[in-house]
């Protein structure tokens, strides 16, 4: 007999439960199954489920796992866009990957800090008003105005607000079924309509705009074949580099509120400068802790055996990132806040063990190449409410749902009393 078997099996279809449990799903899985991977069906599909460090380095390997057309419909038609990089492979993956990496050296980004900074001193009136803030919507509102500014749209400050709802309802929505998925498809539809006139009005009059700029360059970009793409694909991409960027907001939030529930480490950032391993430790511990994006999907490429257990071609392959994040096996204490435990990792934990926006290498893989942009945004949120800023957090419901994906303080973090610290 031979000694590859199926995986352990979960429910019939896993669907419902998984929208019900959230984030916590596929990890009381295989703690209930005794495996790292299991198989169920996920919107009638067969699909196998992992969680951990190893299972994130199989889901990594192009060789045996495509993420090529493994996006359900649903979430191309409101998160990552149709005909977006997410979707490609190889060459087509390598050279379209390459153009968001070119706005990722440390010059690009801080161009990006510098224009966060300038639209929130432009905001520090009305926080200084004495009025309330819900620290998301307001931080939503920043990331737009900058990412927007940053990528050469020309975005009016009256249609800020909605353009930031749209985003919003594209970040939220994405994953979702019923009338939230609806409004995030609507408001794709809207958004990469009137990206697609600014990216036309650009190609019949190239010099109206900066070249360097990520519209222009985008817009000039040339496939493997030599063709540009089409007005709707480089929308699609646009918007790949400006919604991950609004989505940091969620961070942001994270981090003021992880420097308020653990007054402690509120107290070693404010002795520490940016450079610091504690402080270098506490933005990793963020990431790691707090939920984000929940899980990503290939494809099996071809039959083959990992620890035994079989994976049949065509098959579903869903990668637990929270649950890798919080795996009992590979971190102490998972559901405790210590960013000391990064103190005793090596480089080596941030491509396969912490995996908030996805593992692997940047420039051949598809972890998220924004991830740069992410630390840097949480080191400014940290310079601003721990060294800069005083403020009040008043008495709110700061819980996180777990069954609400993305997740986020379900106040939205409320300030008030916002002041500058002498």
């Amino acid at each position: 007999m031979s000694r590859y078997q199926e995986a352990p099996r979960a429910n019939g279809d896993c669907t419902l439960a998984l929208i019900q449990e959230g984030y916590g799903y596929i990890g009381s899985q295989c703690d209930r199954l005794g495996s790292d991977v299991f198989r169920s069906r996920l919107m009638l599909q067969k699909t196998l489920f992992l969680r951990g460090e190893e299972a994130a380095r199989l889901f990594y390997d192009q060789n045996r796992l495509t993420r090529e057309q493994a996006a359900p419909k649903r979430m191309q038609k409101t998160l990552f866009g149709v005909g977006g990089v997410q979707g490609l492979e190889g060459e087509s993956h390598r050279r379209r990957k390459a153009m968001f990496l070119a706005f990722m050296s440390q010059a690009r980004i801080d161009d990006l800090l510098h224009l966060v900074e300038q639209t929130w001193q432009a905001k520090m009136p009305h926080w200084q008003s004495g009025a309330s803030l819900v620290l998301l919507d307001e931080f939503h509102r920043i990331l737009c105005r900058a990412a927007c500014d940053w990528c050469g749209i020309a975005l009016k400050e009256k249609h800020v607000a909605g353009l930031t709802q749209s985003l919003v309802l594209m970040i939220e929505g994405g994953g979702s079924v019923g009338p939230r998925h609806w409004k995030a498809r609507r408001a794709r539809h809207q958004t990469e309509n009137t990206l697609m006139s600014m990216i036309d009005d650009y190609r019949r009059r190239p010099e109206s705009a900066d070249s360097a700029l990520p519209l222009p360059a985008f817009a000039d970009f040339r496939d493997e074949t030599g063709a540009r793409l089409p007005s709707r694909i480089v929308a699609v991409e646009l918007l790949n580099l400006i919604r991950p960027i609004v989505a940091v907001a969620r961070y942001m939030v994270f981090t003021v509120l992880a420097m308020h529930e653990h007054p402690d480490s509120l107290g070693k950032l404010k002795q520490t400068s940016g450079s610091s391993l504690y402080r270098r430790g506490f933005i990793e511990e963020v990431r790691r802790y707090y939920p984000f994006f929940p899980f990503l999907i290939a494809r099996v490429r071809q039959d083959f055996v990992w620890r035994d257990y079989r994976f049949h071609r065509g098959w579903q392959v869903v990668l637990d990132l929270y649950g890798t994040n919080h795996d009992p096996s590979r971190w102490d204490d998972p559901d405790r806040f210590l960013p000391e435990r990064f103190e005793q990792e090596d480089e080596d934990c941030h491509r396969f063990a912490t995996i908030p926006q996805g593992g692997g290498e940047h420039a051949t893989g598809h972890r998220c190449p924004g991830e740069w942009i992410t630390l840097a945004l949480i080191d400014l949120t940290i310079d601003k409410f721990a060294h800069q800023l005083s403020y009040r957090i008043p008495d709110q419901d700061l819980s996180i749902a777990l069954t609400r994906m993305p997740a986020r303080p379900s106040s939205g973090l409320v300030i008030d009393q916002v002041g500058r610290l002498d």
